[in-house]
């Protein structure tokens, strides 16, 4: 006699609860044959008839009866073991933040605030390239990520921490480089750099209604071609508000764009993996962004620290698209 199987039990309180072999196939989505033959081979591990067939269906026996009770438990204990197993993990495991290398600061600050408050689950930074955010928070790499521009259809929600100008990156021998700020009409001519990589981001088609500035330049894939490209003047590029205390890479000026859009600047999490470590988090950092000194520095540089109309509440902000559910801390929660 060998060892029953939890497959073998799930099977068997399906069909007798069902009291027909085709009903209970449907219920498991498999083949009536296929169960059929499970079930005797149940019969036969445990050495005794559970089951009696008949034209209207099954009756169970002696053995049949003992067989449900004891199987109900046993399915009710494995379901027990693996919430169990999974709390317990969760309960365990830390917090992977991540961001492109030009947020690390930012991420650093963040993960540093929320570690303060002695969390139960610990915040860790991971720091990655714009295009591997999605990557990263689909494989279950990161838990949370920084992101900018339209979530459209990518499974994630989010709440935005902040609106954030939009600036220029150009070589430090371009005419405009000493400029305090820039308008779109400035950069009438000037060649654009084409961003061919996934994650447009600030240079999203979604931001610019009217159309990107400039005129079509050199396209590139990854960011140090992007950079070799600018520095030689061959092209400006569209590049997100530095980080607090960033500069721009060495050999480039980074510009405002005085009537350029608001990007939004959002922490993401994909849908249904909302954890209690997640939850936390967002609730933590989305508080920290709305401190006053935070506020006026947003309003300084492009933009409120939330998006106007929505006020973190819940539901859907303005020009939001897709998938993006814009929640409070409290919906967040």
């Amino acid at each position: 006699m060998g060892d029953v199987e939890i497959r073998q039990v799930h099977y068997f309180v399906a069909v007798a609860e069902e009291g027909n072999f085709t009903r209970a196939a449907q219920r498991l989505a498999m083949t009536q044959p296929a169960l059929s033959r499970a079930i005797l081979a149940l019969e036969k591990t445990v050495g005794t008839t559970l089951l009696l067939r008949t034209p209207k269906g099954v009756t169970l026996t002696a053995a049949g009866h003992a067989m449900l009770d004891e199987g109900r438990s046993l399915l009710a204990q494995a379901g027990n073991v693996t919430s169990r197993v999974r709390r317990a993990a969760e309960e365990r495991a830390s917090l992977t933040v991540s961001g492109p290398g030009c947020d690390a600061e930012l991420l650093d600050g963040m993960v540093r605030s929320y570690n303060g408050t002695g969390p139960a689950h610990p915040a860790r930074t991971a720091v990655g390239t714009i295009d591997d955010q999605l990557d990263r928070l689909r494989s279950g790499q990161a838990d949370v990520a920084l992101w900018r521009a339209p979530l459209r259809d990518h499974g994630l929600h989010g709440v935005v921490l902040r609106h954030e100008g939009v600036h220029v990156l150009m070589g430090t021998r371009h005419p405009l480089a000493d400029r305090v700020s820039l308008r779109i009409a400035d950069l009438a001519g000037e060649p654009l750099l084409g961003w061919l990589g996934p994650g447009p981001q600030v240079g999203d088609p979604g931001l610019w209604p009217d159309g990107l500035p400039g005129t079509p330049g050199p396209q590139v894939s990854d960011g140090l071609q992007m950079l070799a490209v600018v520095r030689l003047g061959q092209a400006v590029a569209l590049a997100a508000q530095p980080s607090d205390g960033a500069g721009a890479p060495e050999g480039t000026v980074s510009i405002r764009l005085e009537d350029g859009p608001a990007v939004p600047l959002r922490l993401v999490w994909p849908e249904g993996r909302a954890t209690t470590a997640v939850r936390r988090f967002v609730r933590h950092t989305v508080a920290s962004f709305r401190t006053p000194e935070r506020e006026a520095l947003a309003s300084e540089r492009g933009g409120p620290a939330s998006e106007p109309g929505s006020g973190l509440s819940g539901g859907r902000a303005g020009g939001a698209s897709g998938a993006e559910t814009v929640r409070s801390a409290a919906a967040a929660g």
